[in-house]
């Protein structure tokens, strides 16, 4: 029994194998005067940590070899179960890959070299402003543009359409078993079902995402689309949609990580932590939920969530305990919100000198501020929060410099 055991963990192979992935490392670290061999395990089931960490990764590394410094990096895929099948297919097409025991050996025998190494060097914050830098590196095969799944869309020719993606309980409870631990980030599909109909009313098919959810979208025009639970939804068309969409709306959750790497401008609702650097460093719209006064429901302002330390707090627990209460967006506000980011994308948005004199002095604070940043502009802001909000809410800016 313990020899069978031995086998199925294939202790055996990986002992014949170690010697030789010993040499090739080695032989990686002597070629490092001619160009630098990095090691990077895939971080494959979550799909945001998946799609975007693997871009920013193989961007730095071809961003490093543009000015001088050669680079390439051996992508390791562990033997799991990807989040996403067709998003592991584009991957491994373009990248340089291991897989299976021989990248395990590669990617164990590498760590014993810091700067050789780089798996904890992930990250989905893009310091290096790389996604606005340098072009997307996925595209879609001739075959994949022809795909059987797309004709099941419906959607005529050039037939404009957005995703909504609308973060609930559902998917961490079934499949991370921690749907409580960061509810404060959860959204009610409801309440995006005016904002839904506005948009098919500009001409615009609304499919609504998700792997799995806890309530249907349900609406009479037939523009929008609960593509989540209508038994329509596949790996290969979670891709396509994401990376074909006139623009996404999102509560930002890690599927926004999809449209993120094929450039396609995104909305971004009911966000928390308001000022988290992996949003804030992202080209996009933001419209934060709203944190009030736990005692007297007012809103508060930057400045006063600054100094309950909330900014990017990540525990349900520790908002109560700052004496913050959280409130979503309303349908209105919703409304609102996805107006403005049509118009922004159609060109026809056309801002106020007062909205323009508050996003100037919210991107100074943003950039500037030492509760928000270790030093000016270390992490570079590249989002704006919606001109709506701004007007909605003027007191957001009160007390700052």
């Amino acid at each position: 029994m313990r020899f069978k055991k031995y086998l199925s963990t294939n202790v055996f192979i990986k002992m014949f194998m170690a010697p030789f992935a010993l040499v090739t490392v080695l032989v990686m670290r002597l070629l490092k005067i001619f160009i630098h061999f990095k090691v990077f395990e895939v971080y494959k089931h979550r799909i945001g940590h998946f799609a975007l960490e693997t871009e920013l990764a193989a961007l730095k590394s071809k961003y490093d070899s543009l000015n001088g410094k050669k680079t390439t990096i051996f992508f390791y895929f562990p033997d799991r179960p990807p989040a996403n099948h067709q998003l592991q297919v584009m991957f491994r097409r373009e990248l340089k890959c291991v897989s299976g025991n021989w990248g395990w050996l590669i990617g164990q025998i590498s760590k014993f070299f810091k700067d050789m190494n780089i798996t904890a060097q992930r990250t989905t914050i893009d310091r290096h402003g790389l996604l606005t830098k340098l072009p997307k590196m996925l595209e879609f095969t001739t075959e994949e543009n022809e795909h059987r799944d797309i004709e099941n869309l419906g959607l005529r020719p050039n037939q404009k359409f957005v995703c909504l993606h609308v973060r609930d309980s559902a998917f961490a409870s079934q499949f991370f078993n921690n749907s409580n631990h960061q509810t404060f980030r959860n959204s009610h599909i409801e309440t995006f079902l005016n904002a839904s109909e506005v948009l098919a009313n500009r001409g615009y098919v609304v499919f609504r995402t998700g792997v799995k959810v806890n309530k249907k979208l349900v609406s009479i025009d037939p523009m929008v689309v609960d593509y989540a639970t209508n038994g329509m939804r596949s790996d290969f068309l979670d891709i396509y949609l994401g990376a074909k969409a006139s623009f996404v709306i999102s509560t930002a959750s890690g599927w926004d990580s999809v449209p993120t790497i094929f450039r396609r401008p995104i909305l971004r609702v009911n966000v928390l932590p308001v000022c988290a650097y992996d949003n804030l460093s992202l080209e996009g719209v933001l419209v934060p939920k709203v944190l009030c006064d736990i005692a007297c429901k007012e809103p508060l302002s930057l400045l006063q969530i600054l100094d309950r330390g909330v900014q990017r707090l990540y525990d349900n627990d520790g908002y109560q305990d700052a004496g913050v209460e959280i409130r979503d967006l309303s349908s209105e506000e919703l409304v609102e919100a996805v107006t403005e980011m049509a118009q922004r994308v159609e060109g026809t948005f056309v801002e106020t000198p007062e909205q323009r004199e508050m996003q100037s002095k919210l991107k100074h604070i943003l950039s500037t501020h030492p509760k928000l940043q270790p030093s000016p502009n270390y992490y570079p802001i590249r989002a704006q929060f919606a001109s709506c909000f701004l007007s909605r809410y003027p007191n957001f800016l009160d007390g700052l410099d």
